[in-house]
């Protein structure tokens, strides 16, 4: 397996092995949703074939956050409460007021629930133990704080921080695209994108297209900087740069494919390689952005 995008943590503080992941990730498994519940979350095996919810590969470990939602789509909610509104209008001669349509829709939703499809989604983490570090495979804000804030609260006196950079990701981007030096095992291919500083955040989208300095500096004198900027590194892993330090869409280039035999050798060989190779690539990437603050 590969992780397409990465929001990197710094770990702070915790005694923490495979084993006290083990123990405290099985004390708070997923459960499925109760009939009156949106929404349960909890630990599940990274592996639907394994039992195990720690994968520890030497020092690099793979667990994954379930969560199960019940899909109640407002659309539903709203014609059932209509049909319910309108016939109490009709049996009480008037209209219903703000309150009334309020609680006839929450009695809705309770009606509903237990009808309702329940969807799960896994988010994975790798724990760099090397490093101390934690990586989500994840481009989404809001996943990466639950995955966090369920960590945390399973995980007794681990301490996580984001992880920061001297030189800040949009800063160094916008030197590289006038002409600064690249560090020699990064070269820029051919997307980038440049936002206004104003309030309108005007923005140019380069797709597919060689990045000329002189044509990106004549934007960047103009007031844009670089949030967005496609690298490869070590002619071995393409990715996208963003300005708030997340890589992603990751992409192994061909020299990093192997074959195996069998599925779970195959997940080994995924992993054993994707650990090894992304942990370096997130040190180049930090190196290259002056070093950790």
């Amino acid at each position: 397996m590969w992780f397409r995008n990465l929001q990197i943590y710094r770990i702070t503080g915790g005694n923490i092995t495979p084993n006290s992941f083990e123990e405290a990730l099985s004390q708070h498994a997923l459960q499925a949703c109760m009939q009156m519940e949106m929404q349960s979350r909890g630990w599940l095996p990274p592996r639907d074939e394994q039992t195990n919810f720690v994968l520890a590969f030497g020092q690099h470990w793979l667990i994954a956050l379930g969560v199960e939602k019940k899909l109640l789509p407002a659309a539903v909610i709203n014609q059932h409460a209509k049909t319910r509104i309108a016939n109490i209008e009709q049996m009480q001669g008037y209209k219903a007021g703000k309150k009334q349509v309020r609680d006839i829709k929450e009695s809705t939703i309770i009606e509903l629930l237990p009808r309702a499809f329940a969807q799960r989604h896994k988010t994975y983490a790798w724990i760099d133990a090397v490093n101390n570090r934690l990586i989500l495979d994840t481009a989404s804000a809001n996943k990466a704080e639950e995955f966090i804030d369920a960590l945390l609260k399973t995980m007794q006196g681990i301490t996580l921080a984001p992880l920061d950079t001297k030189i800040s990701p949009s800063t160094a981007m916008t030197r590289w695209l006038t002409g600064d030096d690249l560090p020699s095992i990064f070269t820029v291919d051919r997307d980038c994108e440049l936002q206004g500083m104003n309030d309108e955040k005007e923005t140019i989208k380069y797709t597919c297209h060689v990045l000329d300095a002189e044509e990106t500096g004549r934007h960047i004198r103009a007031g844009k900087k670089a949030i967005k900027l496609a690298m490869t590194w070590d002619s071995k892993i393409s990715f996208v740069l963003h300005d708030n330090l997340q890589l992603r869409r990751i992409a192994p280039q061909d020299i990093l494919k192997e074959s195996a035999e069998s599925a779970e050798e195959l997940f080994v060989s995924d992993f054993t390689i994707m650990s090894g190779e992304l942990s370096q690539l997130i040190t180049d990437v930090i190196d290259a952005l002056g070093g950790e603050d």
